[in-house]
């Protein structure tokens, strides 16, 4: 009877520990590509949601396979340039462009932070390109929208 029990706690043991090293998996919504995550930013400073539903920090994931990565890491990338062009132009057009880039870099932070460093040079990347050109009226509002996505992504 006891080394049954012990058997049994074993295998419950060994289940746990091989499931917990298996990479997780990337949500679909984030495959989709840059126009589904510039849908998606159309929300923010509110909950930016890819297919409706998935965070953009839920594209960031432990032990992220690396075509994964490449993947949403090039469609983060192109929408980051982007959305920096467009924030340094006046008017709503650029307001909006700034908050939408600074919530798409403060999703990213915040899917990264349980991920052990392994999207941080994507993260530099993403920023740098949202950031690139810049003024201080538009630094202001890169800053609300990287808050919220913070909070929210």
């Amino acid at each position: 009877m006891r080394r049954a029990a012990l058997a049994s706690s074993f295998l419950v043991l060994t289940v746990l520990v091989g499931c917990a090293n298996e990479p997780a998996n990337t949500p679909t919504a984030c495959e989709r590509g840059p126009e589904a995550l510039s849908r998606a930013l159309e929300r923010a400073p509110g909950p930016a949601r890819l297919d409706g539903r998935i965070p953009i920090s839920d594209c960031l994931v432990p032990d992220q396979p690396a075509g994964d990565l490449m993947d949403f890491g090039s469609t983060a990338v192109e929408v980051a340039t982007r959305l920096g062009r467009e924030a340094t132009r006046p008017g709503p057009r650029g307001i909006s462009a700034a908050i939408q880039a600074g919530y798409l870099v403060g999703a990213m932070e915040r899917g990264a932070r349980e991920t052990g460093g392994i999207h941080q040079v994507l993260i530099d990347r993403v920023r740098s390109a949202a950031t690139n050109g810049i003024t201080a009226p538009a630094r202001t509002h890169f800053e609300i929208g990287y808050e919220a996505g913070l909070r929210l992504g």
